[in-house]
């Protein structure tokens, strides 16, 4: 979806991790090889995290990138979840390489559940749009824009979702666990997470798109 929105654009270089990596943060891979593959053009897979495949598409492909887009994961990346999510930290790579970047997620209220989504699509377009089609002038010795973007579940959001810029929630993310026999078993579900007045959390899951300045 994003590859097929984003195409217009320009030119796009898809550079991905070979499995999935949920949660991986902004683990960096530094004492084995990372092996790759192009299995067509302009797209490429590395067996490595979110943050290598951003590391590795600016330092090693000699292509003129002006954005990073890193998404749409599959799952909320609100509040503190930007310290532990690959998706944030892909941006985050390319924000620290001197390009603006986008993190995209879809919040999900019935995450075990089908989920059609062609419904984020025109909330999708809105936000490129909005940020990426006017490509922002970085004076030099200044940080690019490095946002982190959450998409509220369609069926709170209203039509059209209202798009707001915001601050992450301070909260930590619930922390109740199951002891099982085999250790503690994390069992804490997301939406009951505690929520700060006019931060991400509430405003996402009060319908809202969120864009938050990291």
């Amino acid at each position: 979806m994003l590859q097929r929105l984003a195409k217009p654009l320009g030119r796009l270089v898809v550079v991905a991790p070979r499995q999935q990596q949920s949660g991986i943060s902004h683990q960096l891979t530094l004492h084995r090889p990372l092996s790759w593959a192009q299995p067509s053009t302009d797209w490429y897979w590395i067996d490595g995290t979110p943050a290598d495949c951003v590391r590795i598409a600016l330092t090693q492909l000699e292509i003129p990138f002006d954005w990073v887009l890193s998404g749409v994961n599959d799952g909320g990346n609100l509040g503190a979840d930007v310290y532990v999510s690959g998706t944030v930290a892909a941006a985050r790579e390319a924000c620290l390489h001197g390009l603006p970047s986008l993190a995209l997620s879809q919040y999900r209220m019935r995450y075990r559940e089908a989920f059609d989504w062609s419904l984020t699509e025109p909330m999708l377009q809105r936000v490129l749009d909005t940020y990426v089609v006017p490509v922002p002038t970085v004076p030099p010795h200044e940080t690019p824009p490095l946002l982190n973007v959450n998409f509220p579940d369609p069926a709170s959001a209203r039509e059209p979702a209202e798009l707001i810029e915001c601050k992450l929630d301070p909260n930590p993310l619930p922390s109740a666990y199951e002891l099982t026999d085999g250790g503690y078993l994390y069992n804490s579900r997301y939406r009951d997470r505690a929520r700060a007045e006019g931060c991400d959390v509430e405003l996402c899951f009060g319908g809202a798109i969120t864009v938050s300045r990291l």
